[in-house]
């Protein structure tokens, strides 16, 4: 389910008002394709041999050395660091045979040559008065030298070993491309609990240290952050819908007649789906609810706001006949289409910090629901799934590397991760979820 098909679903609440809206915002949203649009691509973008997610760094990452279980906790950490980030080859540690204890916190580069290893992390723990661990890591370059690249020493409780770890991969991947990795930040995303019944819960983008977010009976859906990290959502009750945040415990903060959907905290505005003038359209308030102001106007729909650079937002709208991206000032203002192929673009959401402020992510429908980017500078459309079931609900990761999204494919439905082209999609939270957010 996502954020635009979600309002289609019906929601057993005991309340006909609800659903019998929900089922006509869709229906009116479908609309009718226009004769001009082109189909979406059909197969994945050709493989671009120099692209960086092509060009595999063979990385050796070991246990560290000292303490046993925070030794083999270190590198485990780091090594799924570098199995999720593309262009990156972990060497099975199995396979590295020599003395590498006895080698100390230095390397010899031929030794490790043997192993086609391009670079190489190693590491130390020792355990410190009151319980606390001094953590030297250190990674070695080998087309650089001897002399390790990056080294960096923690200290503190070993509950921290997981930040600390994930601090460690992103300063590597800052000396091999000047540019920090996303490791240890968060993402939100909803969860069906029972029957009738859905959750909002929180967790590293690993897929480690989930956290529940919403509490009682309904359903709570279509979270997103807010910069200090709490959790804005939608709560659906048996007299219509309101906004809440994870920092009130469920109260509402923006609420009205009809619908209030799909919080985002943008430009520090909330901006939001509501329907309180008889029609689905984007509104804007201030951060307690007040304020609230209309961003769009149309006859058709508009819903599924997002955030973008430069103060602007993008949104979906079927004001040209069938769902499809467009983007606007905050305010509403220069309100432009910016989704030109297929008949049903939906879930967008734009890379606000990457090197490529024109990359947006969103869900197409071209027989089943898949995942695809489009630069709406130069109109170049990538696709990032297909043949692999129903993958919906993109979320850029905030260096816009990485792309999350939701998928059923094979029957392992859950979390997924890929690069921004598509490459080296791994599943890191299992379960029936829906409508991904990560941590701006």
């Amino acid at each position: 389910m996502t954020r635009f098909r979600s309002l289609a679903l019906p929601i057993v609440l005991g309340a006909a008002v609800l659903a019998s809206a929900a089922g006509a915002f869709y229906a009116h949203a479908q609309g009718t394709a226009s004769k001009d649009e082109q189909p979406l691509p059909t197969g994945m973008v050709a493989i671009d041999i120099d692209a960086p997610e092509n060009q595999s760094f063979r990385m050796a990452v070991v246990d560290f050395f000292g303490h046993r279980a925070h030794g083999s906790m270190s590198g485990a950490i780091l090594r799924n660091d570098f199995t999720i980030m593309p262009g990156y080859k972990v060497i099975d540690p199995r396979s590295i045979t020599h003395d590498v204890e006895g080698e100390g916190l230095a390397v010899r580069p031929s030794t490790w040559a043997n192993y086609q290893a391009n670079g190489i992390i190693k590491g130390q723990v020792a355990e410190e008065g009151g319980g606390n661990v001094r953590v030297d890591a250190k990674f070695f370059w080998l087309a650089k030298g001897e002399a390790p690249s990056f080294a960096k020493t923690y200290r503190g409780d070993p509950k921290e070993l997981r930040h600390w770890m994930h601090d460690f991969a992103n300063e590597v991947l800052f000396v091999l491309t000047g540019v920090r990795g996303s490791f240890g930040t968060k993402v939100t995303f909803a969860k069906r609990a029972a029957p009738g019944q859905k959750d909002v819960y929180c967790s590293e983008m690993d897929g480690y240290n989930t956290l529940q977010i919403s509490r009682g009976k309904g359903v709570s859906m279509l979270p997103s952050f807010e910069p200090s990290g709490h959790v804005w959502y939608t709560k659906l009750t048996e007299s219509g819908s309101y906004i809440t945040r994870s920092a009130t415990h469920g109260k509402p903060v923006v609420t009205g007649n009809g619908l209030n959907m799909g919080p985002i905290i943008c430009h520090d505005r909330i901006f939001f789906t509501s329907t309180r003038d008889g029609n689905s359209e984007i509104y804007s308030s201030k951060m307690d609810g007040s304020d609230v102001k209309r961003v769009t106007n149309h006859p058709a729909i508009d819903t599924s706001p997002t955030c973008g650079p430069d103060n602007r937002i993008a949104f979906v709208s079927a004001r040209h006949g069938s769902p499809q991206i467009f983007v606007a000032k905050s305010d509403g203002s220069d309100v432009k289409r910016v989704t030109f192929r297929g008949n049903h673009n939906q879930t967008p959401v734009w890379c606000t910090h990457g090197v490529n402020k024109n990359l947006i992510a969103f869900t197409g429908r071209d027989g089943t629901l898949d995942i695809f980017t489009v630069d709406i500078g130069n109109q170049e459309y990538t696709r990032l799934t297909q043949g692999q079931g129903m993958n919906k609900d993109p979320a850029f990761s905030p260096d816009c590397r990485l792309v999350a999204f939701v998928s059923d494919r094979r029957g392992a439905p859950g979390l997924y991760l890929s690069s921004n082209r598509g490459y080296n999609q791994v599943r890191v939270i299992t379960g029936e979820l829906e409508t991904v957010r990560w941590h701006p």
